[in-house]
């Protein structure tokens, strides 16, 4: 289709030469070879732009859903990451798809924050350590990571404004499946306020997002959406302990909204539960989300339509007991051994024999 525009842009090529036909023919074979050209290159763009529909319709049909229903947290990462260029790049021929932009960049978020973790790993070995040059290499490099997922998270909240609104003033009208992109919009800005704070506000994502984002969930039936609005809700009563209905316990709401989640099958709101414990030093409190955590996953299987999101949730959470395990031995969550610590006593053990009792 787009094989003429050579020849119309150099009519030197042609093998028919229209010099000998005069002025008025090479006239009008200038405004015929013009005319060719134009209509060649509209040609092209009306293809692009149908290829762009289509691609962008395959991807909200069916790359995304499949994408959320595997387990494999590595493959969507290599799938987001890879076909995010060729679907992002139709947008400079036809509009943008919101929705897969979102999607993409929060996933891509969401692996540049593990990057991130194992980063902050290899700091506290090399602290422990007294490696010092390794340590604050380790920590420029994790604070890098951070801010790489930083960006991606506040451009997946820019997607879902541009698709939806602004969240915060009022609710958009939105069918369960928009829910799901708007729940998953307002957790990336959310997730952006924190990391970014992490990379010492390197990207500089507004810090009232984070408000913003957590009355946008409220938008949302808790039960329907795993949990989710509630736990934001509580986890923003616990850090801002005067916004809390009096008489409401926001550490009981969190532990209800845990509840749903594990009903539901996808645990984001464990996660929620606790990096707001951890990030508030409740260490006991960790420990025990970690535990229940832990435990549900052997007794409620991941939501089908969403086991990406129940995986990845179980991974941040994970993540938090392996900087646990290492600070307080050297190196992470031992195999198969989630959901315990290292100074858990084994009832179940023989107990040990007192040498003191025999002297006596």
């Amino acid at each position: 289709m787009c094989e003429p525009i050579r020849s119309a842009l150099h009519p030197e090529n042609n093998k028919k030469n229209t010099d000998s036909d005069g002025g008025v023919m090479s006239f009008l074979s200038r405004i015929a070879l013009t005319v060719v050209t134009l209509l060649s290159l509209s040609g092209c763009s009306i293809i692009y732009m149908q290829m762009g529909w289509v691609v962008y319709d395959l991807t909200d049909r069916h790359v995304t859903p499949y994408t959320m229903s595997i387990d494999d947290v590595d493959v969507a990462c290599a799938t987001t990451q890879g076909l995010q260029p060729l679907v992002m790049a139709f947008t400079r021929v036809t509009s943008t798809d919101d929705l897969a932009g979102l999607m993409m960049n929060m996933m891509a978020g969401a692996c540049a924050e593990e990057e991130a973790i194992e980063e902050s790993l290899t700091y506290i070995r090399a602290f422990k350590n007294q490696n010092i040059n390794e340590a604050k290499d380790s920590r420029i490099r994790e604070k890098r990571e951070f801010a790489i997922a930083a960006t991606r998270q506040y451009r997946a909240y820019q997607h879902m404004v541009d698709e939806f609104g602004e969240p915060g003033e009022k609710c958009p009208s939105l069918n369960y499946d928009e829910g799901v992109y708007w729940a998953l919009g307002n957790l990336a800005g959310l997730q952006s306020v924190l990391n970014d704070l992490k990379a010492q506000s390197v990207v500089n994502v507004p810090k009232d997002i984070a408000m913003k984002s957590v009355r946008g969930l409220q938008c949302l039936d808790n039960d329907e959406y795993w949990g989710l609005p509630l736990a934001a809700q509580a986890g923003l009563w616990i850090l801002m302990p005067d916004t809390a209905p009096e008489g409401t316990d926001p550490w009981v709401e969190l532990e209800a909204a845990a509840r749903g989640a594990t009903e539901s099958g996808v645990r984001l709101a464990h996660a929620v539960e606790i990096i707001v414990a951890d990030g508030g030093g409740h260490t006991d409190r960790v420990k025990d989300a970690i535990r229940r955590h832990a435990a549900s996953l052997k007794t409620n299987p991941s939501h089908r339509d969403y086991r990406l999101l129940d995986v990845v949730a179980s991974r941040q959470i994970r993540a938090v007991s392996d900087r646990m395990w290492t600070e307080a031995t050297g190196s992470r969550t031992p195999v198969g051994e989630f959901g315990t610590f290292w100074d858990d006593v084994d009832e179940s053990a023989a107990p040990v024999m007192d040498i003191d009792d025999l002297l006596d």
